[in-house]
């Protein structure tokens, strides 16, 4: 296994597509993140990467060069695409796929990140979406962030591999992503059936979502943990 950067073929693969299944389907549909995506790969091809087993793409890592601490984590993306000249490197996704779970993939990954932070003499910047929020959907974020084992590290299994390197919690964002649709869609992305207005507990979502029968909408806002590594 080795790390190399994302290339066009690379992202041919069945096995890149395949990465996919590990998120929820209602993440794909962030209009703001939906608009600059591709870009990353045509015009930040640098800080965008993979890890592969022979021809099988097995994770890939993502990260935008910023100007400031962005408010959360699509704010990353006016900021990256800005023209400001940046002073830190944010984190955006580093995706596992399903099968490749549980095998420590992630900790090289991260660490593979925070290189390409270090070789440009910045922080890395990340807005974490902690791995076991969603299920606990009704606790704030603020709380479920302050959260720790007996061991005195972070309950949260993304946020303590973090933690690991270096990382510290320095703040939440309320709306990393803003997803809006109709019913139809929602019960499409969810699975599930909202028969009236209110809020669901949907699987994969990391607080419930707002269904409102009356307008013919679904909204999920979702927040994010920002840690932050520094260097040195």
């Amino acid at each position: 296994m080795k790390i190399v950067p994302l290339t066009d073929e690379l992202r041919e693969q069945p096995s890149f597509e395949a990465l996919r299944a590990a998120w929820p389907e209602f993440l794909f549909h962030d209009p703001v993140s939906n608009e600059y995506w591709s870009r990353l790969y045509s015009e930040l091809p640098d800080f965008q990467f993979a890890l592969v087993d022979g021809g099988e793409v097995l994770a890939e890592g993502n990260s935008i060069p910023v100007a400031g601490m962005p408010a959360g984590w699509r704010d990353a993306f006016p900021s990256g695409f800005g023209g400001e000249e940046p002073d830190r490197l944010c984190a955006l996704a580093i995706l596992i796929g399903v099968e490749h779970q549980g095998k420590g993939l992630s900790k090289p990954m991260l660490e593979h990140m925070r290189g390409l932070a270090a070789d440009r003499g910045w922080e890395l910047a990340a807005p974490v979406r902690p791995t076991l929020k969603e299920r606990y959907p009704l606790t704030p974020i603020e709380r479920y962030a302050a959260w720790r084992r007996e061991d005195g590290l972070l309950f949260d299994p993304w946020l303590r591999a973090h933690e690991r390197l270096g990382a510290e919690v320095v703040g939440t964002a309320a709306e990393a992503m803003r997803i809006r649709g109709t019913v139809a869609e929602w019960e499409e992305w969810a699975g599930l059936k909202f028969p009236e207005s209110g809020r669901y507990v949907v699987p994969g979502a990391l607080v419930p979502v707002e269904i409102d029968r009356e307008r013919d909408e679904g909204l999920y806002v979702e927040p994010n943990v920002w840690m932050r590594h520094t260097q040195g």
